[in-house]
């Protein structure tokens, strides 16, 4: 028989917090009595450690969700216990969470009937993440001095059983606040209460964060002089952190029927005994049965008579579905107040029963308050459908088989599937919709989806089509931005070839020489002109000139705009103007009457004459 007797104790202790801490959202009347001072203080961690972590802060609500559905249930049970909570959420400082302080639920069917919407309420406040309002209200780093400076003022000094419940997730961080003042503040708060309990509670979701984590809130802890709620069994909390979402809202569900005895401590007067024959003993009634359901099993658990008349050897555990037969706990002979029943059909409802045994006799059977479905692992989820968004993802599931789900899980991956380093995981909740964001537009990913309940984890669903996230309307459509460099090509080749026209139907001018009163020729237009002198054979005379641009012609030309020119021959430099004569001398010393002129229309005729 697998032992839950301490994991129980713990997780009725969270129920009572948690469930305690949601009743304030309601908007109850408190104009015509004053509050009572609260027995319960409940410290919700809202720094970014945890509010920046979308799978963090997702497993956190989950927890939160899971216990208000059970309180729906359990409505009845929560109206007789008295108790007068409040709830703080913190960070660097902190507040009051809004609505939910010295809230009274004795006897209040009202006040405890929104305590599920309040802890709903919380639970997306976790899912929204960091929101600048609360930011800039209680800041964002981790001080456990400031939760619990707040916490005390709400607990009421007369308390019967006063109780502070720390959920958090991270390590005291806050600058200015060393964590050497952590322990001092928490024993000047409360090292003279008696009785009083501080109950950390972590998830504990990373594995190489864990023993930090775990090892800092068992040193946070304070179990002194708790008056048991019950004859024989004492106060505990053996443990600090749970390892899933799942865990803690199944073990809260479970405990949930034992809150009337965590907060009653009122006994009923037993009566005088007419005076009648000694009965012989038998074993006393076992109390509060609480079942878990699992995979084709049942895990029940109970609590130990509250008085014995004949010692206790053994107990009896069975259950059954509907009118059929009893199928019996396969356990032996032991004392410890859980076991496991097997081999029981999943879907199907099973009321179970546990009775004491002594050395002669069997005790009366106790049956529990509600019944349990065990359930198997979900089956594997259609393939998912996701669509593109700004730097993120939405991918959307098909509900079928969404009831026997509590949460799912999506991964992403940019390499076809080879890795899978993007992961989310979101409680059901009715919801098969999610987002994932912090990708990268452009790339392109494939999705795939994990369905999760108490029993396990399904198979991986099969990869969903490629998304690409995108942000404008290039990065929307692949084709846009090839069509428009096509386009942009096109454009381009149209605008040069329009300068090419341009620049070939331009006029430029051009430039007429005439040596000797004889001999003429085209110099063209430019800057840099010359003349070559044309002999038929060397040394003889002049017989023509042609265009010469080289640094070897007999005259060099520079136009210098309009009708003004620089003229060179062999031996000196001259200045000229269109249509002014002006003497050169050739290389035979020979000197030549020069005439240039310059034309600004297109030339009629071609440059003789080499460049």
């Amino acid at each position: 028989m697998s032992r839950l007797g301490s994991a129980t104790r713990t997780v009725v202790m969270l129920v009572v917090g948690t469930i305690l801490a949601a009743g304030g959202l309601a908007p109850i009347s408190l104009a015509q009595t004053p509050p009572d001072r609260s027995e319960v203080a409940i410290v919700l961690d809202f720094s970014a450690s945890i509010l920046e972590d979308a799978a963090n802060r997702d497993r956190f609500a989950a927890a939160l969700d899971r216990i208000a559905d059970r309180i729906d249930a359990t409505s009845s049970d929560l109206v007789a216990g008295d108790a007068t909570v409040s709830i703080v959420q913190f960070a660097t400082s902190a507040a009051d969470y809004p609505g939910c302080v010295d809230l009274k639920l004795l006897g209040s069917p009202q006040t405890v009937g929104r305590l599920a919407d309040c802890l709903r309420n919380v639970a997306k406040a976790y899912r929204k993440g960091l929101d600048p309002v609360l930011t800039r209200k209680i800041g964002i780093d981790t001080n456990y001095v400031a939760a619990m400076e707040r916490a005390a003022g709400h607990l009421a000094a007369d308390a019967v059983r006063p109780a502070l419940v720390l959920f958090t997730d991270g390590k005291h961080d806050v600058a200015g606040v060393p964590l050497g003042q952590v322990q001092p503040a928490r024993d000047r708060l409360f090292g003279s209460r008696s009785p009083f309990a501080l109950l950390p509670v972590g998830m504990g979701l990373s594995p190489a964060e864990r023993d930090a984590l775990e090892s800092g809130l068992v040193n946070l802890r304070i179990i002194r002089e708790m008056p048991a709620c019950v004859s024989g069994a004492q106060f505990d909390w053996p443990r600090v952190v749970f390892d899933s979402p799942a865990e803690a809202g199944n073990a809260v569900a479970v405990a949930l029927q034992d809150v009337t005895c965590t907060f009653t401590v009122a006994a009923t007067p037993t009566p005088a005994p007419e005076p009648t024959p000694t009965p012989v003993p038998t074993p006393g009634v076992v109390r509060s049965v609480r079942l878990a359901p699992g995979d084709g099993r049942i895990e029940v658990a109970w609590i130990v008579p509250a008085t014995a008349p004949a010692p206790i050897v053994d107990y009896r555990i069975r259950c059954r579905s509907g009118e059929g037969a009893w199928t019996d706990s396969e356990e032996g002979v032991s004392l410890k107040t859980s076991v496991v029943v097997e081999g029981l059909t999943n879907g199907a409802a099973y009321e179970c029963e546990v009775a004491a045994v002594d050395a002669t006799s069997q005790g009366s059977w106790t049956a529990a308050r509600t019944t349990a479905t065990p359930v198997g692992r979900p089956a594997t989820p259609a393939k998912p459908v996701v669509e593109a968004l700004d730097s993120a993802v939405r991918i959307r599931l098909s509900a079928e088989g969404a009831p026997l789900v509590s949460d799912y899980s999506y991964e992403c991956s940019s390499d076809e599937g080879r890795t899978w380093p993007i992961r989310i995981d979101v409680a059901a909740s009715g919801i098969t919709t999610a987002e994932i964001g912090n990708l990268t537009n452009g790339v392109e990913y494939v999705c795939r989806a994990f369905a999760a309940n108490a029993a396990g984890t399904s198979d991986p669903s099969d990869a969903s089509d490629a998304v690409r996230p995108c942000g404008s309307l290039l990065e929307c459509n692949p084709l846009v931005p090839p069509a428009l460099g096509f386009l942009g090509v096109l454009a381009l080749g149209g605008f040069l070839a329009a300068l090419l026209l341009l620049y070939r139907g331009r006029t430029r001018g051009y430039v007429v020489a005439v040596v000797d009163g004889i001999h003429s020729a085209n110099l063209g237009h430019g800057s840099r002109l010359g003349i070559a002198f044309v002999r038929e054979r060397p040394g003889g005379p002049v017989t023509g000139i042609i265009a010469d641009r080289t640094k070897s012609a007999d005259v060099r030309i520079r136009h210098r705009g309009g009708d003004r020119f620089e003229v060179t021959d062999r031996i000196n430099r001259y200045e000229a103007v269109s249509g002014q004569p002006v003497t050169t001398i050739d290389s035979q010393r020979v000197g030549h009457e020069v005439i240039l002129r310059a034309f600004r229309t297109a030339t009629a005729s071609p440059e003789p004459g080499r460049r």
